[in-house]
């Protein structure tokens, strides 16, 4: 498909929608930052609740994800 592009040719791919059209820009990293935040907050709230951990750090600490020490 590339090498079809790069020469101009129109080909069956290089009709295709998906070479056609731009896919709809999606970043990470607002979705990164907020997962971020959520378990820097998580974290703060169970040192300042005896240790008890949120739903949240429960969850990651079952996909062992956790942050105990």
């Amino acid at each position: 498909m590339m090498l079809d592009l790069l020469s101009g040719e129109p080909t069956p791919l290089t009709r295709l929608r998906m070479v056609r059209s731009k896919p709809v820009p999606f970043p990470p990293e607002p979705v990164r930052s907020g997962v971020i935040q959520l378990t820097r907050w998580s974290i703060a709230r169970a040192d300042a609740h005896d240790g008890r951990r949120n739903l949240w750090l429960r969850t990651l600490d079952r996909l062992g994800l956790g942050f105990d020490s």
